[in-house]
C-alpha cells in the first residue's frame, strides 16, 4: 500500500535527519536508502516533499561522511527533481560545501552565483572604494551600542536572506 510505504518513507526520514543531528553519519545514510527504498521510483511525482527531503538528507550525511561523489549523486537528483529554485537552495549549500576541499575557487564562485540568485549582488572586482564603503556601513551600524542595537533588531524572516546569509 502506497500510504503505509510513504509514512515508512517518513519515519526513516525522520530518523535520518535525527541521525544527522547527533552527527551519526552512518546511521542516517541507513534510514536515507531505507527511505528512498519506500517511495522508490515514483518518489518525485507521488511524495515530492519527502523525497525532497530524503535526498537533501542524503546529501547532508554523505557530506559528513566525507563522500563527494555521493553527495554529486544526491545533488544532481535535486537538481534534475526540485520543482523551484528554494527547493534546490539547501542542496546547493551542501555541495559549495562538499566541493570546497577540493576546488575553493570553483566553490566561491558557485556560492556567488547562487547569492546573486538570492538578489545579493556583489561586484566583480572590489575596488578599494567598494571596501571602504563596506567597512564603514558596519561602523556606522556598530558605532553605538552594538549589543543593545543588535539584541532590538527584528528577527530575519525572510528566508532568501537567511539561506544568504548560510552561504
Amino acid at each position: 500500500d502506497t500510504r503505509i510505504k510513504n509514512t515508512l518513507a517518513s519515519l526513516n526520514l525522520k530518523a535520518a535527519e535525527r541521525a544527522i543531528d547527533l552527527a551519526d553519519a552512518s546511521s542516517a545514510l541507513s534510514h536515507v536508502r531505507f527511505g528512498l527504498q519506500f517511495v522508490g521510483d515514483t518518489g518525485w511525482s507521488l511524495c515530492y516533499e519527502i523525497c525532497l527531503r530524503l535526498h537533501e538528507a542524503a546529501c547532508l550525511a554523505n557530506y559528513l561522511n566525507s563522500s563527494p561523489d555521493e553527495v554529486l549523486k544526491h545533488f544532481e537528483e535535486i537538481i534534475n527533481h526540485a520543482r523551484t529554485f528554494e527547493d534546490k537552495i539547501k542542496a546547493n549549500c551542501i555541495m559549495i560545501k562538499s566541493s570546497a576541499s577540493g576546488n575553493i575557487q570553483g566553490a566561491i564562485n558557485s556560492a556567488f552565483i547562487i547569492l546573486n540568485q538570492l538578489g545579493e549582488s556583489f561586484p566583480s572586482v572590489a575596488t578599494p572604494e567598494d571596501i571602504q564603503n563596506a567597512i564603514a556601513s558596519i561602523r556606522e551600524f556598530h558605532c553605538d551600542d552594538p549589543k543593545e542595537k543588535i539584541m532590538n533588531s527584528p528577527e530575519l524572516t525572510d528566508t532568501k536572506k537567511l539561506w544568504s546569509l548560510k552561504l
